[in-house]
């Protein structure tokens, strides 16, 4: 099959989860001797060093190789706000329709599968691909909340699970105005639904959310089928009105290096941090958390990346931190240098303050041997209750908490019962293509 993989981001230019299962995937099915190309945002630094070979006033397109597989760059010369909410715009589609005419690699595709879904790889790509590609499949993973119009799938401004029947446009307005939910329904109800182009985004919530929702009823529609990697996003799209047998559930698979490596035990005791410094992945919950312990030679938290944030409050919580011993930043690691990382580390945080889907890093640390605390919401929950014997979880957003959870995973023995539920990313391949129905 000639196959089109269209993510957010990629390699070399982004580093994270979904990059790794795309990446993953795509040498999977490579192995299997179909083609594989890769369609992925860039940002302008791309084409400094990249042929390109499509442009006109809306997009611009380099190419280049990544582990020899062929990766179009992508970026829209300008965007509109509707178009953020709404993931289309006709120009865009009709861009991508001349970019398709007049490459070979867009044309004769038998399956798109859809890893992200932005402004630029949104509805745009879709419409244009189905339009050359008459009798092409697409498949759609869900890797982040995009059928929730915050991306969070939590409900309004608290740290809690979204509920059943909400209001969208409440929970929005809750969410950004930071006010109660019962006030924000009272606004929803009263305030006109019109689009005022020329006031700031808040003032147009009501019909800006109109426009998420509709951008991922559209998406559906065009979609075959779904991927999904937690019990929880299997139900939570039921619930939301997709066909049960529109939908395939597998957990995520992980890279074999991280099985059957020798740990390396070595006091003190160490916890590790593998993140973005930002509040979503609840940053500066761990921060302030770490902040409430007295400095100990017993224990040491590892931190992946640098000491710098574009929130200015993690910064300065940044700046709080940097005169302890304690704290210890590993700068960029790539995927086999985490998995080295993790084999002197006892136990991993993953504090996030939004539904992560079924985090990678949760299934790697469990394989390396490592235990893990995490927040009580979404896929991190899921996975604590998956693989309870070497998980525990605090409160979302409770600094004080995850200190407590702290000092008592402190005081545990470093004794690790290996659990044989974590797969690699060939057997979860292997899982989910026996059940699709896209590769008959």
């Amino acid at each position: 099959m000639n196959i089109l993989l269209a993510t957010h981001n990629y390699y070399p230019y982004n580093y994270g989860g979904t990059e790794v299962y795309v990446a993953s995937l795509a040498q999977y099915l490579i192995k299997l001797n179909h083609e594989v190309s890769i369609v992925a945002a860039v940002d302008e630094e791309a084409f400094n060093t990249n042929p390109v070979i499509f442009e006109d006033d809306n997009l611009k397109v380099c190419t280049y190789h990544y582990q020899e597989i062929t990766v179009f760059g992508v970026k829209y010369k300008k965007i509109t706000t509707q178009q953020i909410y709404s993931r289309q715009s006709r120009q865009h589609q009709n861009s991508w329709g001349e970019l398709i005419s007049t490459n070979d690699t867009f044309k004769n595709i038998d399956l798109l599968h859809v890893h992200g879904f932005t402004p630029t790889i949104g509805l745009d790509l879709i419409y244009a691909l189905k339009a050359s590609n008459h009798s092409i499949k697409v498949i759609s993973s869900y890797h982040t909340a995009i059928s929730c119009a915050k991306e969070t799938l939590l409900f309004a401004n608290t740290l809690t699970e979204q509920h059943n029947n909400v209001d969208d446009i409440a929970d929005m307005l809750s969410y950004r105005l930071d006010i109660p939910y019962h006030l924000a329904k009272i606004i929803s109800n009263i305030s006109p639904n019109i689009n005022i182009s020329f006031l700031p985004s808040i003032f147009n919530l009501k019909n800006l959310t109109k426009l998420i929702l509709n951008s991922f009823k559209q998406l559906n529609e065009l979609t075959d089928e779904w991927w999904v990697y937690s019990e929880g996003i299997k139900n939570h799209l039921i619930k939301k009105g997709i066909a049960a047998d529109k939908l395939i559930f597998e957990r995520h698979g992980i890279a074999s290096f991280f099985f059957n490596q020798e740990r390396i035990s070595v006091p003190p005791y160490k916890f590790l941090y593998s993140g973005r410094t930002i509040k979503s992945k609840g940053f500066n919950t761990l921060l302030n958390a770490w902040l409430n312990l007295d400095e100990s030679v017993d224990r040491e938290l590892w931190i992946t990346g640098y000491p710098v944030s574009e929130d200015k409050k993690i910064l300065a919580l940044i700046k709080k931190t940097s005169n302890r011993k304690d704290i210890i930043w590993l700068g960029s690691l790539n995927q086999q240098e985490i998995a080295k990382i993790y084999l002197s580390v006892n136990t991993v945080i993953i504090p996030s303050e939004v539904y992560e889907i079924g985090p990678l890093v949760f299934h790697e640390a469990i394989a390396s041997g490592c235990s893990v605390i995490s927040s009580d919401i979404g896929g991190c929950k899921e996975l604590a209750q998956y693989y309870h014997d070497n998980s525990t979880t605090f409160k979302a957003g409770n600094a004080t908490d995850l200190s407590k959870k702290i000092l008592l995973q402190n005081k545990k023995s470093d004794v690790f019962t290996p659990d044989t539920k974590v797969s690699t990313f060939k057997m979860h391949f292997e899982n989910i293509l026996r059940k699709s129905k896209m590769y008959d």
